[in-house]
């Protein structure tokens, strides 16, 4: 038994925190026995990200990413729980496919859950995972459209069956809203094919019609809504709206939709591509001024390596999504010192709420009795992000060369230390 005290500056002002084997198990000013001291003083320190959005791969994609490089990926930046994304090979759809990733798993260093994936006619297989009461199954992601690799769902009353089996066994739907015809028919509208005009082919209408119509189905009845990456300003207005009258409906964002607009691609070319697209300014200022007035719950990173060969293809042919798990508390550190929007705030989003919206139990906080998930984040100097030395194997991304004012120094999972670079 190895009893660690961290002096040290937290979001709450907390001088001391005892860390004994995998519990916080004293915070305050006093300082208890203890083997080890790790002088944090200088350095911020928060609860571990927990990110509710993350594509592992592994398995039939380990040329993308696996458990190992995935976890590395997150403990240096800062992450500390994960929820790995259906629309893997095999995908989560039924009991052998999360069978087979729950064996993959086995290779994580990270905590993790998994989200199960929903199509049009897997309801039985569904049930008969939850009926079991999994307690690593976070909850049922659902795509209205395609992106990259999934099984689209376009009836609504099979939508609203998968709504009524999470309102049964109390599980979140997770919801890419991008409607699938309405993306068709912009794609039919518009002859010219280019990473350019990715947000007009990919139309803000798509998000907003489907984001429409899943928080009429989730008010219909009464199941737990979780909406991924919003990005325009519509959407949040519907959300704003919806939540004033039902508690149930939560929403995302990530880094890249917050900051990064439209006019990067010329620059960044496919490495930007993402689906929904990353949109204009205004959109950009929409869903700041949610994350400050609390619209938005939490910050997920949408963590989606692909090889840089795939990326480079033609446009029409490379896949969407690039990795985020190194990037996503340095940016938003960042982002919000600029802004002076509050730590506290911070912790709200990229793990508090997440821990609380997902059941993680004692999670996301730094309180006696939780587990010693830790970020030690150096929050003075400046450096930028290098995107070459990336832990995924996916090492590309729009954010390369943007600098950052947070650097993760070390990292605690379960009371275990990791010191960065970790290898």
């Amino acid at each position: 038994m190895k009893i660690l005290l961290l002096n040290c500056q937290t979001s709450e002002g907390i001088k001391n925190i005892l860390l004994k084997d995998e519990l916080i198990e004293y915070i305050g000013s006093k300082q208890p026995a203890h083997d080890e001291m790790l002088d944090c003083s200088g350095l911020l320190v928060i609860p571990g990200m927990i990110d509710p959005h993350v594509h592992v791969r592994d398995m039939e994609m380990v040329h993308k990413e696996t458990w190992e490089t995935v976890s590395k990926a997150a403990i240096a930046g800062g992450v500390t729980t994960i929820i790995d994304m259906p629309n893997t090979k095999p995908a989560t759809t039924n009991l052998h496919g999360l069978n087979a990733k729950r064996e993959a798993a086995k290779k994580a260093k990270i905590n993790y859950k998994f989200h199960l994936g929903a199509t049009e006619n897997n309801l039985q297989e569904l049930e008969q995972i939850l009926a079991s009461d999994p307690t690593d199954v976070a909850g049922i992601k659902i795509f209205l459209a395609g992106s990259s690799s999934n099984e689209v769902i376009t009836d609504e009353n099979k939508l609203k069956e998968i709504f009524k089996l999470a309102k049964k066994y109390d599980k979140v739907v997770l919801v890419h809203t991008e409607l699938q015809s309405c993306l068709d028919k912009w794609q039919q509208k518009i002859a010219e094919k280019s990473i350019q005009i990715h947000n007009i082919l990919r139309n803000r209408e798509c998000a907003i019609k489907g984001t429409e119509l899943v928080l009429r189905i989730a008010n219909e009845i009464g199941n737990k809504l979780y909406i991924c990456h919003v990005s325009t300003k519509e959407e949040i207005k519907l959300i704003r709206v919806a939540k004033e009258s039902n508690k149930n409906i939560y929403c995302e964002v990530t880094p890249h939709h917050l900051i990064l607009d439209e006019t990067i691609l010329k620059q960044v070319g496919n490495f930007g591509k993402v689906n929904p697209p990353l949109r204009t300014k205004d959109d950009n200022n929409a869903l700041l001024e949610a994350v400050i007035d609390g619209t938005i719950d939490c910050v997920g990173s949408d963590h989606a390596p692909h090889t840089i060969d795939e990326k480079i293809e033609d446009y029409s042919i490379a896949p969407s999504g690039f990795p985020g798990l190194e990037t996503a508390l340095p940016i938003i550190i960042t982002e919000f010192d600029e802004r002076e929007i509050p730590i506290k705030r911070l912790v709200e989003l990229t793990s508090t709420k997440p821990a609380e919206i997902f059941s993680f139990e004692n999670r996301g906080k730094i309180t006696k009795g939780y587990f010693a998930d830790l970020a030690v984040i150096d929050t003075e100097n400046e450096s930028p992000i290098i995107s070459a030395l990336f832990k995924s194997k996916a090492k590309y991304s729009p954010f390369d060369g943007s600098m950052v004012k947070a650097q993760i120094n070390t990292v605690f999972i379960n009371g275990r230390k990791y010191e960065l670079n970790v290898e």
